[in-house]
């Protein structure tokens, strides 16, 4: 692959620069399905960018699905349409709601394991058993597909109510309403919340067992399954 392609970038938004640069290199057919962009540190090199900007912008483009991340094999153009989906991914609002998803699971991913941690620590017998509740509710709800966000959504927030502080609740609280289209994704086959109901069984095992790491770990789990969905990695 031929790197006087790419062009160095200079902007405060630069990963927004790199997505849309690649994005038109595909465009142009300069970039097809199957190709392997070159690897990261030279890659960064050629656009002039950090690393930090690169991964930012490769995470937008593989929520877009227009490239895929292979363990130790790179990054490649996605085999898709493309023709079809470009006219639509080229909307800023989307660029923007997209990095805003990408944007909150890192949130996510930084403030839950501490809530698992200290719900470990401080859940009262209460609380234990209001989140075994609201994991049979959650069983209950796969005959309703509709309200399976509902439900899911109600254990994370009576996870954060065994911390015993009242700012992760309201955390928590504003979270969950930002979530809900994001958890539509992650939850739209039954498989996924059967998977999504066996870890938040996992995390009250632990909070059960007083175990605050076993709670942290099975906490980081669920929450990288999330992020594995919503960037179509499995």
């Amino acid at each position: 692959m031929n790197n006087e392609m790419f062009l160095g970038v200079r902007n405060e938004r630069i990963y927004e620069k790199i997505v849309v640069q690649i994005r038109q290199l595909i465009e142009g057919g300069k970039l097809k399905p199957g190709d392997r962009l070159p690897g990261e540190r030279e890659l960064a090199q050629t656009l002039g960018c950090s690393r930090t900007s690169l991964r930012e912008a490769c995470r937008v483009l593989e929520a877009e699905g227009l490239i895929v991340s292979k363990p130790g094999g790179g990054r490649f153009i996605q085999q898709a349409d493309q023709n079809m989906t470009l006219e639509y991914r080229f909307n800023t609002v989307d660029m923007l709601e997209k990095t805003a998803i990408i944007y909150f699971l890192e949130a996510r991913e930084t403030l839950e394991p501490k809530i698992a941690e200290l719900a470990s620590q401080r859940a009262t017998e209460e609380n234990i058993e209001k989140m075994e509740r609201v994991l049979l509710k959650m069983e209950e709800k796969l005959k309703q597909p509709d309200e399976m966000v509902e439900a899911d959504s109600s254990f994370h927030l009576a996870l954060a109510e065994a911390t015993q502080n009242f700012v992760f609740v309201s955390m928590m609280e504003t979270k969950l309403n930002m979530s809900r289209q994001v958890r539509k994704q992650t939850l739209r086959s039954q498989e996924r919340y059967l998977q999504s109901l066996a870890e938040h069984r996992a995390i009250l095992a632990a909070v059960k067992d007083r175990n605050a790491s076993a709670a942290v770990k099975a906490t980081l789990i669920h929450l990288q399954h999330i992020r594995d969905h919503v960037l179509g990695n499995y």
